[in-house]
């Protein structure tokens, strides 16, 4: 499974990208309006860094699946997730994340 096809399936049969992106958002903005006003970033490079901030996660999940599943098939990677219920446990995982 390919990055893109994780981020896919995440965004289609899971709320923890989106919990993921409205917590990364809300960091950003809080982030940003501590900064100086003069130095203050547009809406546009924020969701840029959120944007960044996502692909990391999604890389990150990547990374530790490759090392779990040791096949590129996307069916051995759905088999993976639903056996060792990784949708629930990253839902979860989100969930209780803070940004600090």
């Amino acid at each position: 499974m390919t990055k893109q096809e994780l981020l896919d399936y995440l965004e289609q049969n899971s709320g923890a990208l989106t919990s993921f992106r409205a917590k990364s958002l809300d960091y950003q903005n809080m982030k940003n309006q501590k900064r100086q006003p003069a130095k203050r970033w547009n809406e546009t490079k924020v969701d840029r860094a959120v944007d960044k901030m996502v692909k990391e996660f999604i890389e990150s999940i990547h990374q530790k699946m490759t090392f779990n599943v040791k096949s590129d098939s996307y069916d051995a990677w759905l088999q993976f997730m639903e056996q060792n219920e990784v949708l629930e446990g990253l839902e979860e995982s989100v969930n209780e994340m803070e940004f600090v």
